[in-house]
C-alpha cells in the first residue's frame, strides 16, 4: 500500500486507487500518516477532523471513521490500530511519499558533504518528482495549512539545493529558466533570487543580475518596508564589483556546513544579554552550554540566532540547528533519538550508518562530534530530559539552548532568562518595523501602544507589522484597537503568528493542577496584583505548600513572575489569556461559583509593566 501526500492525497493498494470515504475518513489518515507508526492521541485527531469546537458525539464520531477507514483498506486494516491514547497506522517510511522525500533529501544533504556531487544531483531529482502539486490538496482545514505550508518549505529548499549543486557543476545558463518562474512565484525569497543573480552573472549577463537585486529590493521595501538581507547584499556588491569568478570553482564542497536560520534585520537590543552569553565559554575541557529560557513571544530564538551567527567564525566545521518543537502549536515534543538522526544526518552521515537505538546515536554522535568545532543550537526544548542526549562530550563544541522552561537538571548550563523589553528596545522594534516615517512625529501613541503589548517582542512585532501593511490606519486607530483588554489577544495576530496561539500551547503543557490554578488567579486578581501562597491555597481549598508548589512551578515555566521571594504576578498578557480559558464553558471544575463566593485577603496594587 502506498500513500501520497505530496499532491490530492491518494492510497493505491495493488495497482488500484483505495476509496477513503469522507472528508473525516481523509484528515484521520493524514494525520496518522504525518506520524508514522506513533501514537497520535485523540485529542490531536479531533482537532484535525472538526475545524471548530468538536460536537458531544465526536469521540464515537471517531471511533466509526477509524472502523470506516480500516474497511476502506481491506485485508490490509490491520494497519490502523487503537494503542493506549490514541491510534497508530503501521506502514513503511518508504511507503508514505513525505517521508520518503524526507529521507531523500537528507541522503542527498550526505552526499554532497562528502564531496558526491552526482548522486546528490540524482537523489534531489527524484525526491522533487514525488511531486505532483501542493501538498495535502483538498482538505482545507487550519491544521493541514500549516503543514502543507512546511511541506511547501522542504520542497522549495530542496530546489534550491539542487540548483546550487548544478551551479556548481558549470550548468548556469540551464538552470535560469527554472529560477526565473521560481522568483516569479516567490519574489520576497531571498535565497531563490540569490541564486538567480549568481547564474546571470555565471552567464555573463551582469546587467540582469544587478537588475534582479533592484527589482527584489523594491518589492522588500514596498511589500515589507525592509532591505535585503546582509548574504544578498554581499553579493550585490561583489557582482557589482566584478570580484566573483564567472563559473564555480571545482573541486570538492568545502567540509563546513551551516544550518543556522538568518539573522533578522530587525533584531534590537538585548547588547547586555549577548556581551554575557558570548563570554561565558568556560577554559579546560568543560563543554559550553548555554541556556536562554523565557516567556512566549520573548524573543528567545531571535537571541539565539543572533548569538549563534556571532559565535559561528569560531566554529568551522558546522553550524547545526534543530527545532525541537517542545512548545509548538500542532506539534508533538522530537524525541530525542529523533533529533539525534537529523543532527546526524546534517552533520554528514549516510542514513545507513545511523544507528536505530536511541543510545547507540547518542554515542554516535558524541563519537562523531569528538575532535571537531562544531555549533550546535537546540531551539525550542521541552526540558532536560529531551535535551541530555543531544549534548556532545567535549569541550570543543558550543551548545546554544532555548526553552520555554527553566533547564535546572541540566547540569554544567550558564543560564539567561530573558524579560520582556524595557520600554525603549520596545519602541525602537515597533518604529525599525513601522517604519519611521508614520511613527517619528508621536511618541507618545508609539510608548502607549507599545505598553499595551506588554513590552513583548513578539506583541510588539505584530502590532507594528499589522500598522505597516495598513496605511490607512493611524496610531490612534492603533491604541484604540489595543485599548480593550478582553479584546488584545484578538488584535495581537498576523497570519499564522499570534500571542495567543503561543500562550495556548504553553498552557497545554500543563499538569490539570497547574492549570486550575492558573485559571482561577487568571479572574481572580487584578491586572498588577501580586499574590502569595495563601491566597493560591485559598482560592484551590489546598495546603500552602502544594499551592506554592503550584506557583513555583507556573514560575519556572515562565507564565508567571516575581520581584521578591514568594510575591507572584502575571504578566498583562497571559493573565488575560488565563482569564479566557477560566470563561470556556466546558470547565466543570465549579470555577466561577468559587470565586464568586471567595474573598481574597488584600494584596498592594502595582504596576507590573516594566520600562
Amino acid at each position: 500500500m502506498y500513500f501520497k501526500l505530496l499532491g490530492t492525497l491518494r492510497v493505491q493498494h495493488d495497482g488500484r486507487r483505495v476509496d477513503l470515504g469522507g472528508l473525516r475518513q481523509q484528515r484521520l489518515l493524514v494525520m496518522l500518516l504525518l506520524d508514522a507508526d506513533r501514537v497520535v492521541s485523540a485529542d490531536r485527531l479531533l482537532e484535525a477532523m472538526w475545524d471548530d469546537e468538536p460536537p458531544v458525539t465526536a469521540r464515537r464520531q471517531l471511533h466509526n471513521a477509524v472502523a470506516a477507514l480500516r474497511r476502506s483498506f481491506g485485508a490490509a486494516k490491520h494497519i490502523v490500530v487503537k494503542d493506549g491514547p490514541g491510534y497508530r497506522i503501521t506502514v513503511a517510511a518508504q511507503d508514505v511519499d513525505a517521508h520518503r522525500f524526507t529521507t531523500m533529501v537528507a541522503a542527498a544533504s550526505a552526499a554532497a558533504a562528502t564531496g558526491r556531487t552526482a548522486a546528490a544531483v540524482e537523489l534531489l531529482e527524484a525526491a522533487l518528482a514525488l511531486w505532483d502539486g501542493p501538498a495535502l490538496s483538498g482538505l482545507n482545514s487550519p491544521v493541514f495549512e500549516i503543514v502543507a505550508a512546511r511541506f511547501e518549505e522542504n520542497r522549495l529548499s530542496a530546489a534550491e539545493r539542487l540548483i546550487g549543486l548544478r551551479l556548481d557543476g558549470g550548468e548556469a545558463a540551464a538552470v535560469v529558466p527554472q529560477l526565473g518562474e521560481l522568483v516569479s512565484r516567490h519574489p520576497l525569497r531571498e535565497e531563490t533570487r540569490k541564486l538567480l543573480m549568481l547564474a546571470l552573472h555565471r552567464c555573463g549577463r551582469t546587467a540582469d543580475a544587478l537588475n534582479a537585486y533592484e527589482q527584489g529590493r523594491r518589492l522588500l521595501r514596498d511589500e515589507l518596508g525592509v532591505d535585503p538581507g546582509a548574504s544578498l547584499r554581499e553579493l550585490y556588491e561583489r557582482i557589482l564589483r566584478d570580484d566573483l569568478p564567472r563559473r564555480a570553482p571545482s573541486g570538492p564542497a568545502p567540509a563546513g556546513r551551516s544550518f543556522l536560520p538568518y539573522d533578522t534585520a530587525h533584531f534590537t537590543g538585548r547588547a547586555d544579554e549577548l556581551r554575557f552569553l558570548a563570554g561565558c565559554r568556560p577554559a579546560g575541557t568543560a563543554l559550553s552550554i548555554l541556556a536562554i529560557d523565557g516567556m512566549a513571544g520573548v524573543g528567545k530564538t531571535t537571541l539565539a540566532v543572533r548569538l549563534a551567527h556571532q559565535l559561528a567564525h569560531g566554529f568551522p566545521e558546522a553550524h547545526l540547528f534543530v527545532d525541537l518543537h517542545g512548545h509548538t502549536a500542532g506539534q508533538e515534543p522530537l524525541e530525542p533519538g529523533a533529533a539525534l538522526e537529523r543532527l546526524l544526518l546534517d552533520f554528514g552521515l549516510a542514513p545507513a550508518q545511523i544507528p536505530r537505538d536511541t543510545g547507540q546515536r547518542a554515542a554516535r554522535w558524541r563519537a562523531e562530534v569528538a575532535e571537531r568545532r562544531v555549533l550546535v543550537v537546540l531551539d525550542n526544548a521541552l526540558d532536560a530530559r529531551q535535551v541530555r542526549p543531544l549534548l556532545p562530550g567535549t569541550g570543543k563544541a558550543q551548545v546554544i539552548i532555548t526553552s520555554r522552561r527553566r533547564l535546572a537538571g541540566l547540569d554544567g548550563v550558564t543560564s539567561r532568562s530573558l524579560d520582556v523589553f524595557p520600554a525603549r528596545d520596545a519602541a525602537a522594534l515597533f518604529t525599525r518595523v513601522a517604519g519611521a516615517e508614520r511613527t517619528a512625529c508621536r511618541p507618545d501613541a508609539v510608548a502607549e501602544v507599545v505598553a499595551l503589548c506588554g513590552y513583548l517582542p513578539l506583541a510588539v512585532g505584530i502590532a507594528a507589522w499589522r500598522f505597516h501593511n495598513r496605511p490607512a490606519w493611524s496610531l490612534d486607530d492603533l491604541v484604540f484597537r489595543l485599548r480593550d483588554p478582553a479584546g488584545r489577544l484578538a488584535e495581537l495576530r498576523l497570519g499564522d503568528r499570534s500571542v495567543a496561539s503561543q500562550f495556548e500551547v504553553s498552557y497545554r503543557h500543563l499538569s490539570a493542577g497547574q492549570q486550575r490554578l492558573l485559571r482561577v488567579l487568571g479572574c481572580t486578581a487584578h491586572p498588577g496584583e501580586e499574590f502569595d501562597a495563601g491566597t493560591a491555597a485559598l482560592l484551590l481549598d489546598q495546603p500552602v505548600p502544594e499551592a506554592e508548589r503550584l506557583l513555583e512551578e507556573l514560575f519556572d515555566a515562565h507564565l508567571l513572575r516575581q520581584r521578591a521571594a514568594g510575591r507572584y504576578h502575571f504578566h498583562d498578557l497571559v493573565q488575560e489569556h488565563a482569564r479566557t480559558k477560566a470563561g470556556e464553558p466546558d470547565r466543570d471544575d465549579g470555577l466561577l461559583a468559587k470565586i464568586g463566593r471567595t474573598t481574597l485577603p488584600a494584596v498592594p496594587k502595582v504596576d507590573c509593566r516594566l520600562g
